[in-house]
């Protein structure tokens, strides 16, 4: 059965990682959902604990073949490697890890017995990233230092367009200019409708444009606070952010002085 594919910011609770004690048809329902789950999703590889299950059980896809993983543990690990990985818990972002280059693995089949695993490359690093979850991590625990501030960026933006050089092409405060947006386009054609409206209708119209401008006026203070705050959090940018918010900050009060004339002079 295809699963919904558990994302962050869910975490694993206190009884994930736990050990498979018993071969029986329960175990095999999670490998078969696992399985399918990957064919709907297109996936290389999928823990257990990424379908809501519990247990320590990985399934792994390569050459069009399933390879199944119960209780696994890396028991050598050899060189090192610095891949760009993405994930299905943090959809659309990527990071630079830093993993085993080479690594041999023990785990039990689906019968309960004993196995050993050679893996390197590709394999050995998605392998490793499934491991990862079994132990109620993800790979964000394989960053460096630097690498982890851009990703803590990447997830506070909701965007993979960050580099470690670039301000961040989307921003949290383009949603209050989105709200802003509106408002003014409600105004205006409050204001052209106030043309075919009777007395009685026009003093209920003077009262939602009012509500209209006072919002807006709202809006245009919380942007300008929130820009700057937002802005500072990439300071090798913060000079042209700055000159972008005091700009946009200017658009939207001319946006309002206009619709306030409009509603002054017509309504």
């Amino acid at each position: 059965m295809v699963k919904k594919i558990v994302t962050y910011p869910t975490t694993p609770s206190l009884e994930f990682g736990a050990n498979v004690r018993f071969f029986n048809d329960e175990l095999f329902a999670i490998v078969q959902d696992l399985k399918d789950t990957i064919q709907a999703n297109d996936l290389d590889a999928l823990a257990a604990f990424q379908i809501g299950s519990p247990l320590s059980v990985v399934v792994v896809k390569k050459d069009g073949e399933f390879i199944e993983l119960v209780n696994p543990r890396v028991l050598k690990r050899e060189g090192s490697i610095t891949p760009v990985e993405t994930t299905a818990y943090f959809p659309g972002m990527s990071a630079k890890t830093i993993r085993y280059k080479k690594i041999t693995l023990m785990y039990e089949d689906r019968s309960g017995n004993q196995q050993f695993l050679e893996a390197d490359g590709e394999l050995a690093i998605t392998i490793q990233r499934k491991i990862d979850y079994v132990f109620g991590s993800n790979f964000r625990v394989r960053l460096d230092e630097a690498e982890k501030k851009l990703f803590d960026s990447k997830l506070e933006f909701g965007t993979d367009a960050i580099t470690q050089n670039d301000c961040p092409t989307v921003f949290k405060r383009d949603r209050i200019l989105q709200a802003f947006k509106y408002l003014f386009i409600f105004g205006i054609i409050g204001v052209v409708s106030s043309f075919f409206m009777s007395d009685e209708s026009l003093k209920s119209l003077v009262t939602v444009e009012n509500y209209i401008m006072i919002l807006m006026s709202f809006l245009i203070v919380i942007y300008f606070l929130y820009a700057q705050y937002e802005g500072k959090q990439y300071k090798h940018c913060t000079s042209c952010q700055i000159g972008n918010i005091i700009g946009t900050t200017i658009v939207l009060l001319m946006k309002l002085t206009v619709l306030f004339l409009a509603y002054y002079f017509i309504i």
